[in-house]
């Protein structure tokens, strides 16, 4: 019997598919891992909340939620691929998928409780981020809370021609600022041996598991990745 592939890298190198969570959990594939522990760490913040997945790729990440106690999820995508892809293999009472541009959601204003937003932002070019940002802000309820990440420029290897902007923890926080009154950053890091990889993660992306990767608060401008916990202010 020809084994099922539970994880894989299609939109030429840049989207990742997941068939099988726990499967590809136990992979040593940094993309992989790194993908699943952004999920993971946003589950708790979501349980009982109706929410936006802003960006979901081909929606492994969203049906993870949508199963683990999200009381309501839509995942959009501007890729009519990944969407027919997702509305096929991920399917849920409380999950719904739509062929949607970031910049111009077609939500009413205050229609989520919370928006996830993981590896778009850099995707889209300086002027366009503030349009995403402002987006998201208009779709949150008052007191709404967004959750974003992407790759910290500070250390990126630099070398993925998908991304039009990355940012350093500043860059990152000083946008998310100019839309949201308190904003909270955090890192995602490797740790080997005990330490930190810090700036030199690049180094160490063979042979991990995914008790390799952490999320801190401390030194986060020498992650890897950047996350960050953002609320909405009260009008």
């Amino acid at each position: 019997m020809k084994r099922k592939i539970d994880f894989k890298v299609s939109g030429g190198g840049e989207r990742l598919v997941i068939r099988d969570w726990y499967s590809a959990k136990n992979s040593r594939d940094f993309s992989t891992l790194a993908h699943i522990q952004r999920y993971e760490w946003v589950l708790p913040y979501l349980k009982g909340l109706r929410c936006l997945d802003d960006g979901c790729g081909s929606g492994y990440g969203t049906y993870y939620l949508a199963k683990n106690g999200v009381s309501m999820i839509i995942g959009i995508d501007i890729s009519s691929v990944a969407i027919k892809f997702a509305k096929k293999h991920y399917k849920a009472e409380n999950l719904e998928f739509r062929q949607m541009d970031a910049l111009h959601l077609q939500f009413d204003p205050n229609s989520f409780d919370a928006v996830i937003s993981f590896d778009v932002l850099e995707h889209i070019n300086e002027h366009d981020q503030k349009k995403f940002i402002s987006e998201i802000v208009r779709v949150l309820r008052e007191e709404g809370v967004a959750y974003i990440g992407c790759p910290n420029a500070q250390v990126s290897m630099g070398n993925n021609p998908f991304h039009m902007k990355e940012l350093t923890r500043k860059e990152f926080e000083l946008l998310l600022r100019e839309f949201f009154y308190d904003v909270k950053i955090y890192g995602q890091d490797l740790v080997v041996n005990g330490l930190r990889a810090g700036e030199n993660w690049h180094k160490y992306l063979s042979n991990l598991s995914y008790e390799n990767l952490v999320i801190v608060e401390e030194n986060c401008e020498i992650a890897y990745g950047l996350l960050a916990i953002c609320k909405k202010p009260i009008k």
